[in-house]
C-alpha cells in the first residue's frame, strides 16, 4: 500500500487525512485543495477511494459498477448518459461545458456510490448478500 504524501497541493496534509487517505473524507479534502487552488473543475477522486471491507458482494459490484462510469467528452451526454442526449451547449466556451458536465457526472458517480455503502452496511437491504457471503467464508 502505498504512503499518502506530506503534502498535496502545496498544502500540508493533517494526519486524520493521512490516515484515511483511501476515505470519502480524503477524497473530500483533495477536491478543496483544487478549489482552493482557483481550479474550478477538479480531477475525480472517487477512484482513490477503496469500498468497505464488509460491503457484500453483491452492493460491492454496483459500487464498482459506477465508479468505473466514466464521461463521455465527444457525445457531452448529461446524467445519466444515454446515448441518444444531444449537447447542447449553453454558453460559448464548449470546453468548458465539458469540463461542467464531466464534474456533474463525477460528482453523480460518487453520490451513487455513497448511497450504495450506506444501503449495503445498513443492514436493511433486500438485495443485501452479506448473510450468504458469511455462510460461503
Amino acid at each position: 500500500m502505498t504512503q499518502p504524501p506530506h503534502r498535496y497541493l502545496d498544502a500540508a496534509v493533517p494526519e486524520e487525512i493521512k490516515a484515511e487517505w483511501h476515505s470519502w473524507c480524503a477524497a473530500t479534502w483533495r477536491r478543496n485543495r483544487h478549489l482552493d487552488a482557483n481550479n474550478l473543475f477538479p480531477p475525480d477522486q472517487r477512484y482513490s477511494v477503496r469500498p468497505p471491507a464488509e460491503m457484500c458482494s453483491r452492493h460491492r459490484e454496483s459500487w464498482l459498477a459506477y465508479r468505473n462510469m466514466h464521461f463521455d467528452p465527444i457525445s457531452g451526454n448529461r446524467w445519466p448518459g444515454h446515448p441518444g442526449s444531444p449537447f447542447v451547449p449553453v454558453g460559448r466556451d464548449l470546453n468548458r461545458v465539458g469540463e461542467e458536465r464531466r464534474c456533474e457526472w463525477d460528482e453523480k458517480a460518487s453520490e451513487q456510490m455513497r448511497l450504495i455503502e450506506e444501503i449495503c452496511l445498513s443492514g436493511r437491504s433486500p438485495q443485501c448478500d452479506r448473510a450468504d457471503d458469511a455462510a460461503t467464508a
